[in-house]
């Protein structure tokens, strides 16, 4: 073997981690203290969109600043008593709504997207999922409105400029492809060859089990802090240590909590996202994702049920819950197809950490030897999971990196 190597953190990100360093020649531990994709992994849109490279700071943002920070916006909400932590965050992230940075962050992201999503094909043939794939190919946005259709043009401007492929489509070729639609949009946009999943937990499931069925080793375990040992570090659970050589910190919102006592700073937002699962009336189907852009929400047919989820909801991590954008979006929802009843009780809520540029951490630690990171993937985890496992293993073995790597660099926020 050429070393070994413990994974912390058994969400999509750090799955492909373990499954890519593990094919590289390494001996990898994974430990979560839940199951595969049990976190914030299964609640997502299940989308693997090539269009998903947008960074969140928009140019369009700034004329909107105002009531976006009123909360008078259902794609944005503020969480109020978390506003002075969060405020250096907030003014980073708005020297960012540039046209030249909107431009240079969302070519940076087009870097990890494309190849990502290519890799995710693979492993899916591999582990025989395909049958987790939606038969709907691309995702299609819709606007209410043409004046939100113009509003959004950057982004069709920045997929242009990457090479993203997409179609401009009539109202009639659009409501051909969902005929369930009801009649209330004026623009669509169909994002070519993107897929969308059934289930995103299964997915991590069946790349959890590519590991193990390798030789992969899977511990559920909770590690509350980690320290330096010798070359190597300790892992402190809660009630044994363990030693280990090498260590990739996979835990998405949680990471910071173990970076912190090291002097990292800690550089995320939280963006809480909800979800709902409707029923699909009789008669009544959608094959494949569809963005109401007016509304703000995304609704994607799963096993489950119609999933709806949500915008941006800046909050404390352990915040209580607040589905105040899901009540405001539900009578949206039914306005644009005819679902039914909702399916869970409560709905589901996830963490999901981002920095300003929305570029993921990838790579080394600053100032510590074998600690690598890979977390801050915003809402773009399950898409950007597999390409972090490449080039964490590329660091690692030292092998050179697909393209530049620079955006990545976790020493940028701490």
């Amino acid at each position: 073997m050429a070393g070994s190597v413990t994974v912390l953190g058994a969400g999509i990100v750090g799955i492909s981690c373990a499954l890519e360093l593990q094919r590289r020649g390494l001996q990898v531990t994974l430990i979560d203290r839940q199951g595969p994709g049990e976190g914030a992994s299964s609640g997502n849109a299940g989308i693997l969109s090539y269009g998903n490279i947008t960074p969140i700071a928009a140019p369009q943002l700034l004329r909107r600043s105002i009531r976006l920070l009123l909360n008078r916006e259902t794609d944005f909400r503020l969480h109020y008593p978390h506003f002075p932590h969060l405020l250096p965050w907030l003014l980073r992230f708005m020297q960012r709504c540039r046209h030249s940075t909107y431009m240079h962050d969302g070519n940076a992201m087009r870097a990890i997207t494309v190849p990502s999503i290519e890799i995710h094909r693979q492993w899916i043939t591999e582990a025989g999922i395909q049958n987790l794939v939606n038969a709907g190919n691309g995702g299609l946005k819709l606007y209410r409105s043409p004046a939100t259709f113009q509003r959004d043009q950057i982004e069709r401007d920045l997929w242009d400029r990457c090479q993203i492929k997409f179609t401009e489509l009539s109202m009639d070729d659009a409501y051909a492809l969902e005929p369930g639609l009801n009649r209330i949009f004026s623009k669509a946009v169909l994002v070519n060859d993107s897929i969308s999943l059934r289930d995103p937990q299964k997915l991590c499931i069946a790349y959890a089990n590519l590991f193990r069925q390798a030789g992969g080793e899977f511990k559920q375990d909770a590690v509350t802090a980690i320290k330096p040992d010798g070359q190597g570090w300790s892992l402190l659970a809660e009630q044994h240590e363990i030693s280990v050589e090498k260590l990739v910190l996979c835990l998405g919102a949680w990471t910071p909590e173990l970076l912190q006592p090291l002097g990292y700073r800690n550089p995320l937002a939280i963006e809480r996202g909800y979800h709902m699962v409707f029923a699909a009336r009789e008669n009544y189907r959608l094959s494949r994702p569809i963005f109401d852009c007016d509304a703000s929400y995304v609704m994607i047919p799963m096993e489950a049920g119609l999933r709806v989820t949500t915008g941006t909801n800046l909050v404390y991590r352990e915040a209580e819950p607040d589905p105040y954008q899901l009540a405001q979006i539900t009578p949206r929802v039914r306005e644009a197809f005819p679902v039914g009843e909702a399916l869970l009780d409560t709905p589901w809520m996830g963490r999901r950490p981002t920095v300003p540029d929305t570029l993921p951490l990838i790579g080394r630690a600053p100032r510590h030897a074998n600690l690598w990171l890979a977390f801050g993937h915003s809402h773009m985890g399950l898409t950007q999971g597999p390409i972090s496992g490449r080039l964490i293993a590329n660091d690692i073995l030292a092998e050179t990196q697909p393209f530049d790597v620079s955006s990545c660099n976790p020493a940028r926020y701490l």
